[in-house]
């Protein structure tokens, strides 16, 4: 119980930090990340619903490095049992295909399911409570 509320603690004050940064996309900082490189790791075997379009990097905007960041931290530190072994990119994914979802419209309840399995690693899998916080912490990072 004590893991959860300093879970909670973290992410809270991660997310305030982020929300009072700057939204400046300066893009000589960028690491390479960007939503279109990750886009291009994506399979479609990973979309739970192929029937609908999915956005470009353009409609969806680009995800503040700062707030992706702030995701995997956050996610390291509520979910070790699910970060054990895991690169960053792979954390982020979590956000970039749950933010795709989101801006084509997909329903919450699917976007969570897709979550479980995309936060699963090494046989562990996150509960739904779990992947309902998730979306949670997931939702700040999406571009408005």
């Amino acid at each position: 119980m004590n893991k959860t509320i300093a879970s909670v603690a973290i992410v809270g004050a991660v997310v305030s930090a982020v929300a009072c940064g700057s939204d400046d996309t300066d893009q000589s900082t960028s690491d390479g990340n960007d939503y279109a490189t990750q886009q291009t790791a994506r399979s479609p075997a990973q979309r739970t619903d192929e029937s609908k379009p999915t956005a470009s990097p353009t409609d969806l905007g680009m995800i503040d490095q700062a707030k992706l960041a702030s995701f995997v931290f956050a996610f390291r530190a509520g979910y070790s049992e699910l970060t054990q072994d895991r690169d960053d990119s792979s954390i982020e994914l979590i956000v970039l295909q749950s933010c795709d979802d989101i801006a084509n419209g997909v329903d919450e309840q699917q976007v969570t399911d897709e979550i479980r399995t995309l936060a699963a690693h090494n046989g562990n899998e996150p509960t739904q409570d779990q992947a309902e916080r998730i979306y949670d912490m997931v939702t700040p990072a999406c571009p408005g």
